[in-house]
């Protein structure tokens, strides 16, 4: 009896534990749940006296900037006081923001005349520590700026700048393989009255910046530039540069997608990508203005499918004649073509669209969701306010499944511009934070939110416990069995 109970319980451990780690976890999460718990909500302080707003797809950043291996997150944007019931003293509020899990910590504020358009956070001349990188305005004086900033956990300092540059994303990696990291920006060039796209190579030692190279295109056309990526796409050892706006003029804009290689002196264009859901038409914006055919807003790059190569991931949208559609689109690059795996479009009234993309683990099942946030509205001559809209896409290279979905208002609208992903409060999962405007009126806020799943959301937790609970029975049992065993023969 003893030796049936011990061959029964190994056997059941063996596939008990062959179980949890065959076992799917996204099997457990329902499609298209609303499951996301708001952790905190934070409002800046001009609410209700002021406003501030964080447009832009690229103004948050989550980043250990300080060297305490925790997270931070660095927000932009631009802030105003009410004078007389009109805009007044518009400033850049700059913050480093901390969370443990209960208090929201605003580490670090810096102001300015004028405002911040995008930060990014990297460590831009190699020496192992995180730089904040801004681009912006600083009124008055320099103008139009890059800059760049370190912060310790007590001192935010001014490192360097350069002037007569706005970026409206930035990226920093060795991408010409000397051992020396660059900052990669895209932008519009600022003397030029075309639309026109601009990818610029910079070098910074630690105390100046200086530009290594830049290529531009569209001019008469018009093109943008909207959003910039570093990845080695083939696993050749050769990192590319992935850039993503739109070419021709809003009218008749076509989404673009392209990828560059810089060679420590020039860059090169390896492939170019232009697409449109319908012909000859475009749409129009919540207040009747100009919105485009088809633009890409936001690019990231990660293995998305687990098959350990990398993909492109862009978000935007796309108009389809009668409503502009998000556009989520996966691409696979071979070394020679950009191909695409997956186009998923979708409406939830006249105008979605994505705003930011953030790549991460976000259920803590060790694979990649792809997370997408912006806005839901209706058209300009509709009641209904302007929503965020947050969700979490799985692709699995045959698939997209929508795993999470969840819409929110606030006050008079919100957009939820931007979106980030890390632990930043240490507990082991991944939570997801959003900023970017909500409004009352005409007082603007950025809705700083942090968002997580429940503990059920991760169920290879309860599966590994599920196993060791069992495989403890049963273990117990044959013991059990074999004391009295013992006792038996004994007597």
């Amino acid at each position: 009896m003893a030796t049936i109970i011990r061959k029964n319980a190994y056997v059941l451990i063996i596939l008990l534990f062959f179980f949890a780690f065959s076992f799917r976890p996204e099997s457990l999460a329902i499609a298209q749940s609303d499951d996301y718990i708001l952790e905190v909500e934070q409002h800046w302080e001009t609410y209700t006296i002021g406003g501030t707003c964080i447009p832009g797809a690229h103004n948050l950043a989550v980043a250990d900037v300080d060297g305490d291996n925790e997270l931070e997150m660095i927000t932009g944007g631009f802030s105003y006081l009410l004078v007389n019931g009109s805009r007044a003293t518009f400033e850049a509020p700059l913050k480093i923001w901390s969370w443990d899990g209960q208090h929201l910590i605003l580490e670090k504020g810096e102001k300015w005349n004028g405002s911040v358009w995008c930060v990014y956070a990297g460590d831009a001349d190699g020496d192992g520590k995180t730089e904040i990188i801004t681009s912006g305005n600083v009124a008055d004086t320099t103008g139009y700026c890059l800059r760049i900033w370190t912060w310790d956990g007590d001192t935010l300092l001014l490192k360097g700048e350069y002037a007569g540059i706005s970026a409206a994303a930035i990226s920093v990696c060795d991408v010409d393989l000397d051992n020396e990291p660059e900052i990669i920006t895209v932008n519009r060039p600022l003397n030029v009255s075309q639309s026109a796209g601009q990818l610029c190579v910079w070098h910074w030692d630690g105390s100046s910046l200086e530009l290594e190279s830049s290529a531009e295109w569209g001019g008469s056309e018009g093109a943008r530039a909207n959003s910039v990526c570093t990845f080695d796409l083939d696993n050749d050892g050769v990192v590319e540069i992935v850039t993503g706006g739109y070419a021709n003029d809003l009218e008749n804009s076509s989404g673009q997608l392209r990828v560059w290689q810089y060679d420590g002196m020039t860059l090169s264009m390896k492939a170019n990508e232009e697409w449109r859901l319908v012909e000859g038409v475009y749409a129009l914006t919540t207040v009747g203005g100009i919105q485009g055919n088809t633009i890409v807003t936001n690019v990231k790059v990660g293995d998305v499918d687990g098959d350990s190569t990398p993909e492109i991931v862009t978000g935007g949208f796309a108009y389809d004649g009668d409503n502009v559609n998000a556009q989520l689109r996966i691409w696979n690059w071979d070394g020679a073509t950009i191909s695409l795996e997956k186009s998923e479009e979708w409406t939830t009234d006249y105008i979605t669209e994505i705003k930011c993309i953030s790549l991460n683990d976000i259920d803590g099942d060790s694979k990649i969701e792809i997370v997408t946030s912006g806005v839901v509205a209706a058209k300009w001559d509709a009641t209904g306010p302007e929503r965020a809209q947050l969700r979490v896409w799985r692709w699995d290279g045959t698939t997209l499944t929508l795993k999470q979905n969840k819409d929110w208002v606030i006050g008079d609208g919100v957009c939820a511009w931007s979106v980030a992903t890390g632990d930043v409060d240490g507990d082991g999962a991944v939570e997801v934070v959003t900023v970017g405007c909500m409004y009352v009126d005409v007082l603007c806020d950025p809705d700083l939110r942090i968002w997580s799943l429940p503990v059920a959301q991760f169920p290879f937790l309860l599966v590994a416990g599920t196993v060791a609970g069992v495989a403890s029975a049963l273990v117990a049992a044959h013991l059990l069995m074999r004391k009295r065993q013992r006792g038996a023969q004994l007597k």
